[in-house]
């Protein structure tokens, strides 16, 4: 087997069909693949029509049900041990393939063995009312050129590894039991332990059916905060400068941040972030909900979600407070 398509879902039936339907008409030629769709306990009909499809002739469709809901981490984990493919390609269950992206990603797969690829995919056109969906548009892998792309732009919507790889540094972390930071922390451990590089792959480029309001997204960011960014900067705390996560925490055990850090720190989690998020909230939009002046747009937004972050950080329920 050389490709296995691993996709975790939990209550998302109807999306979950559309997600297959263009799954199932990619041409592989020459490769053996098939589709590992791991059940999080979903209860609304998700087993029976997963059941249904792959019973149907020549279906690549692999049910895979861990009996009980394991969380993102773990639910791909449990796809990634029932896989057979050589190499694991990792989609959400919202992801809509074009034509031709497994090939694309077994290309480069193979023209560069033992490294991994990373993809990424723009919301669909008739889901965007807000100038927010065209910031997230343009993040991680959608800002390289073709080539290499770094370790923190991993995300499991759309992104390959070797599945040998992937199984000798264990997996995803099932520690990150909230949202946020699981992929790009697996995706470190494959680079410094298992000597894998990623490249970018930019065509074709996969839509993403969902949609979420701006209040949405900010909070899914102070979950971040709130729940994983700290056991993101225990585990890799000489990667979090490279992320600029270093302006949000310290590095545990390491020297506290300057005056300077500190300040804009009080800043984010008191009125001059809430101010930042209120602003890009109103932005003013042109044509398809587009931003005006787009780049100022996009580092206010960056603002709003270091802001966001410093807000979850400082209200961790284990904690209560964190240093300033």
């Amino acid at each position: 087997m050389d490709l296995s398509v691993v996709i975790p879902t939990l209550n998302k039936v109807a999306l979950l069909e559309r997600t297959l339907t263009a799954l199932e008409d990619q041409e592989l030629t020459g490769f053996a693949w098939e589709i590992v769709v791991v059940d999080d306990g979903s209860g609304d009909g998700t087993a029976a029509m997963l059941a249904l499809r792959a019973e149907r002739q020549d279906s690549r469709v692999r049910p895979a049900s861990p009996g009980r809901n394991l969380g993102r981490a773990g639910a791909r984990n449990f796809g990634a041990r029932h896989a057979a493919g050589r190499y694991l390609l990792f989609l959400d269950d919202d992801i809509v393939v074009p034509p031709g992206l497994l090939a694309a990603h077994l290309a480069l797969l193979v023209a560069h063995p033992g490294d991994g690829t990373i993809g990424y995919a723009v919301t669909e056109p008739s889901l965007i009312d807000a100038p927010h969906f065209h910031y997230l548009d343009t993040r991680a892998v959608a800002k390289l050129a073709p080539g290499p792309a770094p370790a923190k732009y991993f995300v499991t919507q759309n992104a390959a590894v070797p599945r040998d790889a992937f199984l000798s540094v264990d997996g995803f972390d099932e520690e990150f039991a909230a949202y946020g930071f699981e992929d790009m922390e697996v995706a470190f451990r494959l680079e410094e332990s298992a000597g894998v590089s990623f490249h970018a792959l930019k065509q074709p480029v996969p839509q993403h059916v969902h949609h979420h309001t701006l209040a949405e997204y900010f909070a899914k960011k102070r979950e971040c905060g709130m729940r994983s960014l700290s056991h993101l900067a225990e585990k890799h705390p000489d990667r979090l400068a490279a992320m600029g996560l270093n302006l949000v925490i310290d590095p545990p055990g390491r020297q506290r941040a300057g005056w300077p850090i500190r300040l804009l720190r009080h800043g984010a989690q008191g009125w001059p972030g809430r101010a930042v998020q209120a602003l890009v909230r109103h932005w003013p939009t042109g044509h398809d909900s587009r931003p005006r002046w787009p780049r100022l747009y996009f580092r206010f937004m960056d603002l709003a979600v270091f802001a966001c972050y410093r807000q979850g950080l400082i209200h961790r329920p284990e904690t209560g407070s964190v240093r300033p």
